[in-house]
């Protein structure tokens, strides 16, 4: 992945470097095993953190792992925290158990032509992330963009993130999903993040604490929906807002085109978890496509399999469109076991549903 394209040459090349579609041909089935791959990493504030050797991930990890990601170079927010090497394992690894999708969450990633100021140190060209795209998909990924814009988790966009709801952040906004899909080039989706949108979630890691409530909270979500769909694709994000907010509001102003990720990585779904099951059931009761996402790193890694389960004998299967594993760790080295573990899950979860069980 290397460097040296300006934003004239970017745009008149896109279609050189990127594919035409989301999909090498027979690629992906209708269902999608998604896996939620984490390029960029500065979505969690802009000061500095140490795990807690006691947090729920952290308990994970051996003493030697844990070492690993809280000292430099995989603690520092400053430079591009991913291994190439790695992700071509991990990759492998994700195609070898039946994975046909990769979300990619770019955040600072990229060198954006368009802002070159949110990039930070070694932030790649897009060509470079196009080439990979363009790999993946000749793997018979299909591969999507992910760029969160929560209030919570946009650390990413730097400077503007100071900048909600003025016009110089929707303009901000729409030249980043703009060169995004210019690097995804016909990607079915891009998500774009929205959770976590609360108090308690924002003020850990922040040196400055912006929200948005109420119909401010709508315009900006439904303007960013609107600039996805000006691309041919359209967006995915998670359900947060039905976490204590009204479901009748949702549904009158939430887009039916909008994919709806509900996440669950700590309980074993089933009617006796009736807050959960009864999101899922009033999501797609109401027409939503949803795609639900679990994670092996929560203390609670059977809980994926319990979902989707649950999910393939309760739910229309016209609305059902895939399940998502979602680890949330850096596609780095010291992550290798775990990673391989989530992609094993899946796989056993596959291979479940392909026997009828």
């Amino acid at each position: 992945m290397g460097s040296g394209m300006d934003r004239r040459a970017f745009l008149a090349s896109a279609g050189a470097f990127a594919l035409a579609g989301p999909l090498g041909a027979g690629a992906a089935a209708d269902f999608r095993w998604s896996f939620l791959a984490h390029f960029g990493m500065n979505m969690w504030g802009d000061l500095p953190k140490k795990y807690g050797r006691n947090g729920k991930m952290a308990r994970l990890l051996t003493d030697e792992e844990y070492a690993a990601i809280s000292n430099p170079p995989y603690s520092e927010k400053s430079h591009v925290r991913f291994d190439d090497a790695f992700w071509k394992d991990l990759s492998a690894k994700l195609k070898a158990d039946g994975c046909n999708q990769i979300v990619i969450d770019v955040g600072e990633f990229m060198k954006y032509p368009s802002h070159p100021e949110i990039a930070v140190r070694g932030s790649r060209d897009p060509s470079s992330l196009a080439a990979e795209v363009e790999r993946l998909r000749g793997m018979g990924f299909e591969v999507v963009p992910k760029l969160n814009f929560s209030t919570c988790h946009h650390a990413w966009i730097g400077r503007y993130a100071r900048m909600v709801s003025t016009p110089k952040y929707y303009e901000v906004c729409a030249d980043l999903i703009r060169d995004t899909m210019a690097v995804f080039r016909g990607a079915p989706y891009l998500h774009l993040g929205m959770d976590e949108e609360t108090m308690p979630r924002c003020h850990h890691d922040t040196s400055m604490i912006v929200m948005r409530q109420g119909d401010l909270w709508w315009h900006d979500v439904l303007f960013l929906v609107k600039e996805v769909e000006k691309h041919g694709a359209r967006a995915w994000m998670w359900h947060d807002y039905l976490r204590d907010k009204p479901l009748a509001t949702f549904v009158r102003r939430m887009p039916k085109t909008v994919l709806q990720s509900p996440w669950n990585y700590a309980m074993k779904l089933s009617d006796k978890e009736p807050k959960y099951a009864k999101l899922y059931r009033d999501l797609v009761k109401n027409g939503y496509d949803i795609l639900p996402a679990g994670s092996n790193c929560y203390g609670v890694p059977e809980s994926f399999a319990a979902v989707h389960r649950w999910c393939s004998g309760n739910l229309d299967p016209a609305h059902y469109k895939g399940m998502q594993m979602a680890p949330w760790l850096g596609t780095f080295e010291p992550y290798r076991r775990l990673h391989f573990a989530a992609s094993g899950l899946m796989a056993e979860c596959r291979g479940e549903r392909e026997r009828g069980a």
